[in-house]
């Protein structure tokens, strides 16, 4: 169905939930497309047409149906992740004097949200709104009430989120804006919010990342436990070269699952989208002749090599890396950084990413 220029809905997308339809954006050059589905706002197609025009070569990983991203060890492909990305030590933290204890999924902390986050939640049909100077497509805009005590999260939260995508040479670009606003009940005056997307990448014709090569803007990290919660120490990661030159994935190193934050970043800041694109790192394959970069607003980026990944006669580890732009891990419970969580009424918590891909 198409609905205007570059945009197109497939309607039978999952055959089992009606309201989970595939929105399909393609750039005006042709050269470049990005799909999402209702269920998560997951990115399912992000895809640049080859060089030879005869077919779009999609670097995303995921599944062909709506139903099949419903599968028990789906490791959240495209997902939009909320309401706290990442990890909460323990699934413990404090809000004006009072304590919460959310799920605790995955080495005894809270992992992206919880057991039903936002990557399980059906969202309506977006607005629509048209292209205009500073987008050259249009605009799909959705969003969420984010219910007070979902997940054991406190504060009803409105959650916006815009996709759009613009041309590029020899391809083209996503753009992800998210942004929060905490709309009650009455005796709540702060929520916590970290909004990212988890989609995995392999820009090569193998099925796994090796050989790709990479650039980092950034090595500084933060030094993680043996559970992947931080220390509040900010060091050089080992894996990354000092001087940032490039380095290449190989069949099992480096092996990297760690949060990388941008030194002169304004940690203080709750909406970021008025700062410029950063970097965070680029992407390379001799095989493929493909390109992927991402720029970021925010302060941080998580690297994921993929060490974990298993979906049953699909993907196994290290067929995809992982790119998410986020606040800093845990950052509820350290005082330092827990400003650019929290939110408090009449204030905006916002973020921008960009990811291209090109020949």
């Amino acid at each position: 169905m198409t609905m205007s220029t570059g945009y197109t809905i497939k309607t039978d997308f999952d055959k089992s939930d009606s309201a989970n339809k595939l929105h399909i954006l393609t750039t005006p050059n042709g050269l470049f497309t990005a799909s999402f589905s209702n269920r998560g706002l997951t990115v399912v197609d992000f895809a640049v047409r080859t060089p030879s025009n005869a077919h779009f070569h999609n670097v995303n990983l995921g599944f062909k149906s709506g139903e099949e991203y419903k599968r028990a060890d789906n490791p959240y492909f495209g997902a939009f992740i909320g309401r706290v990305a990442n990890r909460i030590r323990d699934g413990k933290f404090e809000l004006d004097g009072k304590s919460y204890q959310v799920v605790q999924s995955n080495f005894g902390h809270c992992l992206h949200g919880g057991a039903v986050g936002y990557d399980k939640v059906v969202l309506h049909d977006p607005e629509v709104l048209p292209a205009s100077s500073e987008t050259s497509s249009v605009t799909l805009k959705f969003n969420y009430v984010s219910q007070h005590m979902e997940e054991g999260f406190p504060g009803e939260l409105l959650v916006v989120v815009k996709y759009w995508v613009e041309d590029a040479p020899g391809g083209g670009a996503l753009y992800l804006e998210y942004e929060a606003t905490l709309m009650g009940p009455d005796n709540v005056d702060h929520a916590i919010v970290n909004l990212t997307n988890h989609s995995y990448f392999n820009i090569g014709d193998k099925p796994t990342i090796e050989n790709t090569e990479f650039i980092m803007a950034t090595n500084q990290s933060l030094e993680v436990t043996d559970t992947f919660v931080p220390t509040g120490n900010i060091v050089p990661h080992p894996l990354v070269p000092a001087d940032l030159s490039t380095f290449k994935f190989g069949p099992d190193e480096p092996d990297i699952d760690h949060a990388f934050i941008f030194p002169d970043a304004d940690i203080g800041a709750l909406d970021t989208r008025s700062f410029p694109l950063k970097m965070m790192a680029s992407a390379y394959h001799p095989s493929t002749k493909l390109h992927l970069k991402g720029e970021t607003t925010e302060p941080s980026f998580q690297l994921y090599t993929g060490k974990y990944t298993d979906v049953a006669g699909l993907y196994g580890p290290r067929s995809g890396f992982c790119l998410e732009s986020s606040r800093y891990i845990d950052a509820v419970n350290k005082q330092e950084w827990k400003g650019m969580v929290t939110i408090g009424k009449g204030q905006t918590y916002g973020g921008l990413t960009k990811l291209s891909l090109y020949y």
